[in-house]
């Protein structure tokens, strides 16, 4: 009598083990510890983890279909190509289910839920359902209930508008509403979601740096500030693609037309020149596309050391000429004053003797002994006669 070969199988709670002889299904086994006879050696186990949920053999979808005593452990599910699957254990969400997939749970795993998705009729995703996505961490692409034939991708695009911006949302391509701020959801599976947002405050924009030439050649580095509002965001997304930098090309040209047909002389002259003939120029522009400009201005007007020290020069001889001017002037006035009083005194005898007297006065400020010969009388002879 031969000795037969003897295979032990235990089974755990969480656990489902596959029997089969000949590569034929024979059994399921569940929970328990199991004896078998293999005398011929035709009997093959493989085990599967219930904490798994899905039944992940290679070929389970053509197992389920050719053993009855499968289906009795499995129960199946299956999404359209435009729905999305949201997969629930135990009233607990556990993942996302990729479009067109087919899923095939163990009954015994646990109490499932698959609530599907239509993408065709709206794919936004509603604040809550948002939340909850986030909270089980199933909003990422390694997370992502597959096949091998549907690719890796976050399921849910998320954006965030910020207050006082304006959020265009543009759906493969095309724009299907205006978002205020918030914070919003869509799914991307079968279509490209893109998020454009403008800042709808006012803005202010510098154009430094500028390197232009006058009229008359002469080197000038420009600063330019001004300040922007965007009044009509749809407009200003399908007139140009980024409108921060069509506005600042539009002021930078504008700036050169300025500059480039005034000499040095006229700028410096005029300094409202420019500010007034960039905003002629770029105003009706920027209203084309939906942008009103509230305010332009020059920061800072560089010179060229050379044309600096020029003229600094230019500047320093005509203050001189006009110091010289004044000097002259002042010199003429008091000319002519004296000739006045000389032709007083000449007629006014007394008026000149006490002009005498107050220079002389002056004098004996200045010394310590005074000596006077002749006495009072002659001293104010001419002027006052004492009785």
């Amino acid at each position: 009598m031969l000795k037969g070969i003897k295979k032990i199988i235990k089974v755990a709670d969480n656990q489902r083990v596959l029997m089969f002889k000949n590569q034929q299904l024979v059994d399921v086994l569940t929970t328990g510890k199991y004896q078998f006879w293999d005398i011929k050696n035709e009997l093959d186990f493989t085990s599967f983890e219930l904490s798994d949920f899905i039944f992940s053999a290679p070929n389970a979808e053509r197992l389920l279909k050719l053993y009855p005593i499968l289906a009795q452990h499995l129960e199946q599910w299956q999404l359209s190509e435009n729905e999305v699957g949201l997969f629930y254990a135990n009233g607990l969400l556990h993942g996302v289910v990729a479009p067109g997939e087919q899923m095939i749970l163990w009954r015994d795993a646990a109490d499932f839920r698959v609530e599907k998705v239509s993408l065709d009729e709206n794919i936004a995703v509603n604040e809550s359902l948002l939340r909850a996505i986030n909270r089980a961490g199933a909003n990422q692409a390694n997370r992502l209930i597959r096949s091998e034939h549907n690719k890796a991708t976050q399921p849910i695009a998320e954006f965030q508008v910020a207050q006082d911006h304006i959020g265009l949302l543009y759906i493969n391509g095309q724009l299907m509403n205006q978002l205020a701020a918030g914070r919003y959801g869509f799914w991307q599976f079968n279509h490209n979601v893109e998020l454009k947002t403008y800042d709808c405050r006012a803005q202010l924009l510098d154009i430094s740096g500028q390197e232009i030439l006058s009229k008359d050649r002469v080197s000038l580095r420009i600063n330019l500030s001004a300040s922007i509002k965007i009044n009509d965001v749809e407009r200003a997304a399908s007139s140009v693609e980024n409108v921060n930098d069509f506005i600042y090309k539009t002021l930078q040209l504008a700036l050169r037309e300025a500059v480039g047909t005034q000499s040095l002389d006229d700028i410096l002259l005029d300094k409202l020149y420019i500010n007034e003939t960039v905003k002629a120029l770029v105003t009706t522009q920027l209203n084309e596309i939906g942008v009103s400009l509230l305010s332009v201005g020059v920061k800072d007007i560089i010179l060229p050391g050379e044309m600096k020290a020029i003229l600094n020069q230019v500047v320093e001889a005509q203050k001189a000429a006009e110091a010289n001017v004044i000097k002259r002037r002042e010199e003429t006035s008091a000319t002519r004053s004296l000739h006045n009083t000389a032709k007083v005194m000449e007629n006014n005898p007394t008026l000149l003797r006490l002009k005498e007297l107050e220079a002389l006065e002056k004098v004996a400020e200045k010394i310590n002994n005074l000596n006077v010969y002749g006495g009072i009388e002659e001293l104010m002879k001419g002027t006052v006669k004492l009785g």
